[in-house]
């Protein structure tokens, strides 16, 4: 039997060599000394005896046995060799007892490659087993900016914790992404126990991946990553078969995604779909739906709840009887799941939620809901299950700082700004640019609320200023006089203008699109995996500004003149050439910034006076959102 399953197994091995060799493959296995020649020079580290994945073990370090297996580690040598003769013999025991005695491995780049044992993995790999006991020590390569090199010490990080050295992430921040959804911020190492749990959670993942239409999608940790991002740890250690199964098929576009440049598509502008003849017959209208809003405040206490409560009044009273929807507050403290729960139940057709801080829950309900269309108020979000939306405030932005230039008496202009997260150094910029093009000696003082220890006014007055941009959604228990542009005269403070989302019209427009069938048709035609962020500006009426009616007439000209030329896309905010703080030529003459490069902006024009706060910065609750949300 021993022997038949030797002649068995080098016949496949001449058969791989056969095959690699013919395109142009390397047929044998790799020898670590000879992809690292000063391997023995460098560091290493005794790791005790381990359990490893025989996947995992990839070659041998030394080339002196090298030729005796093909690269999959299938014998090679002939029948009749003494080589022959110990596999078999080994394969016997194998059968009899099991192999008890570990091998001697090195590990480098959690890549195993073999010191003492070679025969003894060849016999585990015929025989299909999915795991060997091995001596193992690690070699550490030189930390260098490769991003192979950045995501293996990112790995040892996560190896500390979790002992798992059986998961093969090549992404830099894959690591530290799959510790945060499993631990937390809790960095404990974990117990034999938990240690088991995971594992046994891992192998019935990737059984029914591998068993999977989507297998060929991208490899089955990184396919792990992603399920464990829509359903969390705690779903995964409770699933049996069947509901492993159904889960990949309600997130393959989340796998598919991953193949892609990961980026999501934005949706800048509210046109409607072209709507053929068999369109409407394959997207037929709906009658009416039924839409909630989950909401993480309430209106009493959060002015950015408030705003979207009143878009989800306007949309009711627009759309009329072919809508009905429903508002929850306080989210954050209730359990989504179940609330989700209720509302499929009820038939609800759409669900809303209106901040970052629900965009992990919305994509686990995403997951377990494919039927309901699923979309959360945030922005840079590649998660195709659910769509993501937000405003172009720097459109509007452009026009204030229009004002505050042509109002302001010395061109010291403050800028109240709350959460460095996407799109908002856009929104800085562009209303300095604005501010500049009417007043070339505009400067603006930028302060950030969220960044603790400044007395804000105390900083204005140091400056003199003289006008103010302030926050556009801020709690309704703050000084409502510091929400829109306020000159400031004395202590006395005088609105002049304000920006301000829509979401009445943001939320009127997409409602629609699911009633007459444009929502579908948009599925339709868009590439598998492809993720929808909608990022509308002033021409959709999802932002807009509002002007005092006592500014001057030419101020009020110029800024409806500039409206409609932005609105028709004559005029562009961010037209070069622009330099950023430290004189470098960020934007050059004649050069169109793509949406990607406004939204991903990450600095700050030469007449900002200020800086990008880091999350330590930042006070615990501030710190919660750019976590999601901010600038990477």
């Amino acid at each position: 039997m021993a022997d038949i399953s030797y002649q068995q197994a080098r016949k496949l091995g001449l058969k791989e060599v056969k095959a690699r060799l013919a395109r142009q493959e390397d047929p044998y296995l790799p020898a670590l000394e000879e992809l690292l020649p000063r391997v023995s020079g460098l560091n290493e580290t005794d790791l005790g005896t381990v359990r490893i994945d025989i996947e995992q073990v990839v070659g041998t370090r030394t080339a002196s046995r090298r030729e005796a297996f093909s690269a999959s580690f299938y014998p090679l040598l002939e029948d009749n060799s003494e080589f022959a003769g110990k596999w078999s013999a080994l394969a016997a025991s194998h059968l009899k007892e099991g192999i008890r005695d570990p091998i001697v491995v090195v590990e480098y780049l959690n890549r195993f490659y073999v010191v003492e044992g070679h025969k003894r993995v060849s016999v585990l790999r015929w025989f299909g087993a999915a795991t060997v006991r091995a001596h193992a020590r690690r070699i550490l390569p030189a930390r260098s900016d490769e991003p192979e090199i950045v995501a293996y010490y990112e790995f040892l990080d996560f190896y500390k914790v979790t002992r798992a050295n059986y998961i093969q992430l090549q992404k830099p921040g894959s690591y530290p992404a799959l510790l945060t959804l499993l631990c937390g911020e809790d960095r404990t190492p974990w117990d034999e126990d938990r240690q088991r749990s995971f594992y046994a959670g891992v192998i019935r993942f990737r059984k029914a991946y591998r068993s999977s239409e989507l297998s060929r999608t991208l490899t089955q940790d990184e396919a792990l990553l992603r399920y464990l991002q829509v359903f969390g740890a705690a779903h995964l250690q409770q699933c049996g078969p069947t509901e492993l199964k159904n889960d990949l098929t309600a997130i393959g576009p989340e796998l598919k995604s991953v193949t892609r440049d990961d980026s999501p598509v934005l949706m800048t502008a509210a046109e409607e779909q072209p709507r053929g003849i068999i369109s409407r017959l394959v997207h037929p209208p709906l009658h009416s739906l039924k839409a909630a809003f989950l909401h993480d405040k309430d209106p009493e206490t959060s002015s950015w709840t408030y705003d979207h409560e009143q878009g989800r009044i306007a949309a009711q009273q627009i759309l009329g009887d072919k809508v009905e929807t429903v508002s929850v507050f306080n989210m954050l403290g209730k359990d989504f799941e179940a609330k989700i729960k209720e509302l499929a139940e009820d038939g609800y057709d759409m669900v809303f939620t209106t901040t970052p801080k629900l965009l992990a829950p919305t994509l686990t309900a995403a997951g377990a809901y494919p039927n309901i269309k699923f979309l959360n108020c945030s922005l840079n979000v590649s998660h195709p299950i659910l769509r993501c939306y937000y405003g172009r405030l720097y459109e509007a932005k452009f026009l204030t700082g229009v004002v505050a230039g042509a109002m302001s008496e010395n061109g010291h202009i403050g800028y109240l700004c709350n959460y460095p997260i996407y799109s908002m150094p856009a929104s800085i910029n562009a209303f300095a640019l604005g501010a500049r093009m009417v007043n070339p000696r505009a400067r603006i003082f930028l302060q950030w609320t969220t960044v603790p220890g400044t007395d804000i006014d105390e900083r204005f007055a140091q400056c003199e200023v003289t006008a103010v941009s302030g926050q556009d959604a801020i709690p309704p228990e703050s000084r409502a006089r510091e929400k829109g542009l306020f000159l400031v005269n004395g202590g006395e403070r005088d609105i002049i203008a304000f920006s301000y989302w829509n979401w009445g019209s943001f939320y009127t427009k997409i409602i629609q699109s699911v009633l007459d069938g444009s929502w579908a048709q948009l599925n339709s035609t868009s590439e598998a995996g492809q993720t929808i962020n909608y990022w509308w500006g002033l021409a959709s009426g999802a932002v807009d500004v509002s002007l005092r009616p006592e500014l001057a007439p030419q101020t009020v000209r110029l800024v409806n003149h500039l409206r409609q030329d932005i609105i028709g896309g004559w005029f562009r905010p961010f037209d070069g050439p622009v330099y950023d703080q430290s004189g470098t030529l960020r934007i050059h003459e004649g050069e169109i910034l793509t949406p990607e490069q406004i939204m991903r902006m990450d600095w700050l024009v030469d007449n900002v006076d200020g800086t990008i706060p880091s999350p330590e910065e930042l006070t615990p609750s501030a710190r919660e959102l750019v976590e999601i949300q901010g600038l990477k």
